[in-house]
C-alpha cells in the first residue's frame, strides 16, 4: 500500500512540475518579472509549496524525518555541478535520488543495516565522488592548459 501511495504521489508531482514547469521557474529565479508577465504568482507559489510538501512525506517514508534534507539536496548538488539548465538538473536529480534510494536499500538489506542511515550514506558518498571527479577533471584541465 505504501509503495501505491509513493507512486501515485509521484505521478502527481511529476504531472504538476511537467504542466506548470515555465511558471514555477518564473517565481522562482523572479516574482517581479513573473508578476510583470501575468503570471499567477501567488497560485503558482502556493502549487510550488504543496509539491515540496508532497515530496517530504513520499521522502519521509522511506528515509525518516531527519534524513529527508540530505535526500533533498545531495541529488541536486550533484546534478547543479555538472548542468547548466534547469530540466536537465532535475532530470539527472531525479535519477540520483532513484539510483542513491535502490543502491541504499539494496546495500541495508544484504549487510543488515537501517536503510534510511544507508540511503543517506551511498548519497554522501555520491556526494564525495562527485566532488574529488571535479577537482580531478579542473586540474587535468589545468595541467592541459599550461
Amino acid at each position: 500500500l505504501d509503495l501505491l501511495i509513493m507512486l501515485v504521489l509521484d505521478l502527481v508531482i511529476c504531472a504538476l512540475t511537467a504542466l506548470f514547469y515555465k511558471e514555477l521557474l518564473a517565481i522562482s529565479f523572479d516574482e517581479t518579472f513573473a508578476t510583470v508577465v501575468n503570471v499567477p504568482v501567488d497560485a503558482i507559489y502556493a502549487v510550488m509549496l504543496c509539491l515540496i510538501a508532497l515530496t517530504v512525506v513520499m521522502v519521509m517514508r522511506v528515509v525518516g524525518l531527519i534524513m529527508v534534507i540530505a535526500l533533498l539536496t545531495m541529488p541536486a548538488a550533484i546534478s547543479g555541478q555538472y548542468a547548466n539548465d534547469m530540466k536537465k538538473m532535475m532530470v539527472m536529480a531525479s535519477i540520483l535520488s532513484v539510483v542513491f534510494t535502490t543502491l541504499g536499500l539494496w546495500l541495508s538489506y544484504f549487510l543488515n543495516l537501517t536503510s534510511g542511515a544507508t540511503i543517506i550514506c551511498v548519497s554522501g558518498a555520491g556526494y564525495l565522488l562527485s566532488l574529488g571527479v571535479k577537482l580531478l577533471s579542473r586540474r587535468i584541465g589545468a595541467i592541459r592548459a599550461t
